[in-house]
């Protein structure tokens, strides 16, 4: 046949993922270029590197997450660093909230993840949702003790205004020291996690509690009807965090956000009124087999 094709199978197209060289080369160039970079500024990155072309076309490609958020929360957030009032995002680091935990941590890809939960276990570590922002924060304070840089911890820190919804988690040592905390802003289908931090002093059960806690709060938000995880840019964390995110199961995606009038509240709402009624999940330490 002419060309030599035919009975070939076709060509499958390379997917952008963590450790890929457009994955690799374009987490270069974001760490380069300032947030929301001007036209010109990735022009000349280009000239200088056109094999740059290669890596913003695959970024292009990458599948789209459509996200809606009411016009209530997208005001109540406005100031925010992640505010999801902003238009068209790319490359962001997302994950498909798991409803059920034997989904979640299947398969071969989550066997260090599973290994990592079963190092908090037999440590004693326990993972769960805090029903109030004065609890969480009293943990949190002192983990902020020990790394010395409250400063730079942001203003999501502080107690939420009027109109955010807040889910907060703790994870703890066997005699109850707090080792890592989560805080998440929550917008009815998708949720943010604005901050995520652990002890450098206790090793290596801060460690390990780190990815307990993501797990404890992955499943408590999926199986309340939550469907996607944000946390930012998928190309500008450090290399360990993004190791972390791959682990964890989070993937690089484009985002299209769109606005809405203020509707009935959607399930994050319900998550964030249980107040001091905990799930099943939280009365009880993390446990995976």
């Amino acid at each position: 046949m002419r060309g030599g094709r035919a009975g070939q199978a076709p060509v499958r197209r390379r997917e952008f993922h963590y450790g890929s060289w457009e994955f690799t080369a374009a987490s270069d160039l974001a760490r380069r270029l300032p947030y929301s970079p001007g036209n010109w500024a990735l022009i000349r990155s280009v000239v200088r590197d056109p094999a740059l072309i290669r890596v913003l076309v695959a970024i292009r490609r990458l599948p789209v997450v459509d996200l809606r958020v009411r016009r209530a929360d997208a005001d109540a957030w406005a100031e925010a660093r992640f505010g999801p009032a902003r238009h068209g995002r790319l490359a962001q680091a997302v994950l498909d909230l798991p409803a059920a935990e034997d989904h979640y941590l299947a398969g071969r890809p989550k066997q260090a993840l599973r290994t990592n939960l079963r190092h908090a276990r037999d440590l004693g570590v326990t993972s769960d949702r805090v029903p109030t922002y004065e609890a969480w924060y009293e943990a949190a304070s002192v983990i902020f003790q020990v790394r010395g840089d409250r400063h730079a911890a942001g203003r999501e820190m502080d107690k939420p205004e009027p109109g955010q919804h807040v889910a907060y988690y703790v994870a703890r040592d066997a005699r109850g020291t707090p080792l890592a905390f989560a805080g998440i802003a929550l917008f009815g289908q998708f949720a943010v996690l604005f901050a995520m931090l652990s002890r450098p002093d206790l090793q290596p059960s801060a460690c390990f509690a780190r990815y307990q806690l993501h797990t404890c709060l992955a499943l408590d938000l999926g199986s309340s009807g939550v469907k996607h995880l944000l946390v930012g840019s998928a190309l500008r964390e450090t290399a360990g965090n993004q190791y972390f995110q791959h682990l964890l199961g989070y993937r690089a995606r484009n985002l299209r956000v769109e606005v809405i009038e203020s509707g009935p509240r959607r399930p994050a709402q319900r998550l964030a009124k249980r107040g001091s009624q905990e799930s099943a999940l939280s009365r009880a330490p993390f446990m995976v087999f």
